[in-house]
């Protein structure tokens, strides 16, 4: 059996984990099989279209592909800087961007797309895709590591045979971090009086779960199994275009991480590894926030945050000061609902802390060495320093993390 076979054997269509997100209706769509015939249905014969690529093995193959469907490619390599987006000189007979690799490809090539107005495909080669449908993506700015956004993808496929097998832990990362962003979008949604929609929290959870399962069932060295979470990762993306669940505070601790271990020249783990690792952390966290009873706070100390802002990420002081304010509006307000629905955000928590539990062993199994390089690679003082500054570093949307920083509940974590 081909290892496209068994993606697809137990992984139907869109539609079939598809929701109705408050009246939104989703543009980008999952092609089938390769994407090919998707790109060529909306280009005429012969048109140009610029491939933004991680792997040149990856790009090769996908570009001869795209020929025999009469499509000519131009290859462009990814990068991970706003400035390189910025810079790509596309020719003026290029009609449509398409991104051969994750989400890093996704995102420049998103980003590029929205500069130069064209369309955007993405052609999945790796297993972390669960951002790739949404049209926020994260490039450096200088040493900050931003959110900027995007042109939103028309569509998305995944080539399973192009898929590797060494991105495995920060996919799988990536995908618990969805639950708890689903944690995220609650608590911020019941303390400002919003609303989220029912079907996607089954929708995600479902998925995800689906993910522990499978991984339970494999191990490291299983051919399909690259492809099967990549298969997951692009239904989350699919579901949570508008959520944006791939940005939660999970993500912006990792993301935090990144700029921190990068301006003190240490060699760090991926995003997803980071996500996984902070999300574990954020749902203890999480639950002693639901649980602790309602009572005064300090106000947080916007001066000592812009401060540490300049000192661990090399801000500039305007920058800093500028990040660092409080977002949440009539404070008190949003206490009183959170000790409100404390029951609800109480069951959300315990859904969270039950996934990372349980994908703890798969994670670390997921390591050639079974997670024993992870050891020691993250000092606790880092993890309460980004874990306190995560909400200043330019947060996609409303989170729970967001909620504590302005509740004054992590100043016990500044140094």
């Amino acid at each position: 059996m081909r290892i496209s076979d068994l993606v697809t054997e137990n992984f139907p269509l869109p539609e079939a984990v598809e929701c109705d997100c408050g009246g939104h209706t989703f543009s980008a769509k999952i092609a089938e099989q390769d994407g090919v015939s998707e790109i060529a249905s909306r280009l005429p014969h012969g048109s140009v279209a610029a491939l933004v690529w991680g792997r040149e093995d990856h790009a090769r193959e996908y570009a001869r592909r795209l020929r025999k469907a009469g499509i000519v490619s131009r290859p462009y390599p990814a990068s991970d800087t706003v400035q390189r987006a910025q810079s790509v000189a596309l020719a003026e007979d290029v009609r449509m961007l398409v991104a051969v690799g994750g989400s890093k490809e996704a995102d420049f090539a998103k980003y590029a797309a929205k500069i130069h107005n064209l369309p955007v495909f993405v052609a999945v080669t790796h297993s972390d895709a669960v951002s790739v449908l949404g049209k926020n993506c994260v490039l450096y700015n200088g040493n900050e590591l931003c959110l900027c956004e995007g042109k939103e993808p028309f569509g998305a496929a995944i080539v399973p045979e192009l898929v590797p097998s060494e991105h495995l832990p920060a996919a799988f990362g990536n995908i618990c971090a969805c639950a708890l962003s689903l944690f995220d979008r609650e608590a911020y949604a019941r303390a400002t009086g919003t609303e989220i929609c029912p079907h996607l929290h089954e929708t995600v959870l479902a998925l995800v779960y689906r993910a522990l399962d499978t991984v339970a069932a494999s191990n490291r060295h299983s051919p399909e199994l690259p492809a099967r979470l990549a298969q997951i990762a692009l239904r989350l993306s699919y579901v949570s275009q508008h959520e944006d669940l791939a940005h939660g505070a999970a993500d912006d601790c990792a993301r935090t991480a990144d700029m921190l271990f990068r301006r003190e020249n240490r060699v760090a783990p991926s995003r997803g590894e980071f996500a996984f690792v902070f999300g574990a952390v954020l749902c203890a966290v999480y639950r002693e926030f639901v649980r602790a009873p309602h009572a005064f706070t300090p106000p947080p100390d916007n001066n000592l945050r812009a401060e540490l802002l300049c000192e661990y990420l090399g801000w500039d002081e305007l920058t800093a000061a500028r990040a660092a304010v409080s977002r949440v509006r009539n404070l008190g307000l949003a206490a009183y609902r959170i000790n409100e629905y404390r029951d609800e955000l109480i069951s959300a928590s315990d859904e969270a802390k039950k996934v990372f539990d349980e994908g703890k062993k798969y994670f670390r199994r997921l390591y050639e060495d079974d997670g024993y390089g992870m050891k020691n690679r993250i000092e606790p003082s880092d993890v309460k320093t980004v874990t306190a500054l995560a909400p200043d570093t330019h947060p996609l949307r409303g989170n729970a993390l967001l909620l504590m920083r302005d509740l004054g509940l992590l100043e016990r974590y500044l140094a």
